[in-house]
């Protein structure tokens, strides 16, 4: 239950994100791309590295250096996998985008 908690804790907060990159309007540039991957960090640290662990050992009462750790190994793999497949996909679905202003009409 705390694990699916975070993973919605970290998805809200890339979702939060999305608007502010552009993605849809065929733009998602150097700093777009950079600004996704700090979002997307924060929100893994938080999740993985707080959340989850302090939910563990409330609701299940486990070892506070077992669900710790394993909240750093998991946030550190979210937060790699989320940063390539991520920006890759964020990319690909941006160039399938029409960029704002790009069409104009014929006379």
């Amino acid at each position: 239950m705390s694990w699916v908690i975070a993973s919605g804790f970290t998805c809200f907060i890339i979702g939060l994100v999305y608007p502010k990159l552009k993605v849809d309007e065929g733009v998602f540039t150097g700093k777009d791309m950079v600004l996704f991957n700090v979002y997307q960090i924060i929100a893994n640290a938080i999740a993985w590295i707080i959340i989850a662990p302090v939910l563990d050992i409330v609701i299940y009462a486990e070892s506070p250096s077992l669900v710790f750790t394993q909240g750093v190994v998991a946030a550190i793999s979210n937060a790699v996998s989320t940063g390539v497949i991520g920006t890759i996909l964020l990319k690909l679905y941006s160039s399938t985008r029409a960029s704002k202003g790009s069409l104009s009409k014929e006379e």
